[in-house]
């Protein structure tokens, strides 16, 4: 079921483009691009394709909203029996061509971030509950509000439900962002092979 919010707009198709253009941009500096795009002009290339992946993905299987038709935040949303990023599910989503697009080895090592992130996820958060896959504001629109609204959109429909929600971030400013919106730690972790610090968070229905 839609979100259905006067200030925010599902994804389409043919916003996928445009919007991981801004996604790159969002995350340019982000710790876990960081760590797979160590070159700063590949990562520039590369990262567009890994978040048009992430949002074809949220295009069958999640719920990908936009705070307008401008493009200035998204939010990528999927219950939890359907975020696991299966084999099949992966194949569907054109994980094959996204891959080389990407780059293969970069590729690789999110892939092997991604299975560790998942098990932890799926320890921590056994029950039904939904995930926050992505949250990301262009730049240019970061500390204007454009988080906190795609927040409490998804929060006014889906608290009546009694339904949580579950995120990690690895940036540790964003800790008290999410908590201010009611999230709390529930555990964190160091990824494997990596210095990377990741706080995985949960919070209660209202």
């Amino acid at each position: 079921m839609a979100i259905k919010h006067k200030d925010i707009i599902s994804l389409q198709k043919a916003d996928i483009k445009p919007a991981s253009l801004m996604l790159a941009r969002a995350f340019s500096d982000d710790p876990i691009n960081l760590y797979a795009y160590p070159d700063e002009m590949e990562r520039r290339k590369r990262l567009p394709h890994a978040y048009e992946f992430i949002l074809r993905y949220a295009l069958r299987y999640g719920e990908p909203y936009l705070s307008s038709d401008q493009k200035e935040g998204i939010a990528v949303w999927a219950h939890s029996n359907r975020a696991s990023m299966t084999l099949w599910r992966l194949i569907l989503s054109g994980a094959f061509w996204s891959t080389l697009k990407m780059g293969q080895y970069s590729g690789r090592r999110m892939q092997t971030l991604s299975r560790y992130l998942e098990g932890k996820h799926k320890k921590i958060a056994p029950f039904n509950h939904w995930y926050l896959m992505l949250l990301g504001i262009g730049p240019e629109f970061q500390g204007k509000g454009y988080a906190g609204m795609l927040l409490r959109a998804m929060f006014s429909r889906e608290d009546t439900n009694s339904l949580p929600y579950y995120l990690e971030t690895e940036t540790e400013k964003n800790v008290s962002f999410y908590e201010h919106f009611g999230f709390k730690v529930l555990d964190t972790c160091i990824l494997p092979g990596t210095k990377l610090k990741l706080w995985l968070m949960l919070r209660k229905p209202e």
